[in-house]
């Protein structure tokens, strides 16, 4: 039985990611057991997603899901809808799938632009 655990084990280290996780996985576990603030999360999101798109072949292997999305979130609540936009655009290309979430939050940060826009003019 051990060794079936072993082995069981030994393969599931060896299987190759399908995604460019870097270490989004365990930033964000560890974001979650000890939340940082916004600076320190922008600042580390920003170097993630800069050593993805740095890379000479980013294509190779997509983004891990939800890191443009959880990047454009935190844009968003910076005030810097334009470039919260671009991250969800961004998530979108590369997870077809997250089309309809990622159109409603598009809408929300343009609508959050105009309303600072309004305040802004007043």
């Amino acid at each position: 039985m051990r060794v079936r655990l072993l082995l069981l084990l030994l393969c599931g280290c060896a299987t190759p990611t399908l995604y460019e996780w870097g270490n989004y996985d365990e930033w964000l576990y560890e974001n979650y057991e000890n939340p940082k603030d916004d600076e320190e999360l922008y600042v580390d999101l920003t170097a993630l997603i800069t050593a993805y798109e740095s890379r000479p072949n980013p294509t190779t292997k997509p983004m891990a899901p939800g890191l443009y999305a959880e990047y454009g979130f935190l844009l968003m609540r910076r005030g810097e809808n334009a470039l919260a936009i671009e991250a969800y655009n961004k998530e979108k290309a590369l997870w077809p799938e997250s089309a309809q979430f990622m159109d409603s939050m598009i809408q929300t940060a343009r609508i959050a632009d105009k309303a600072a826009e309004k305040r802004g003019s007043q």
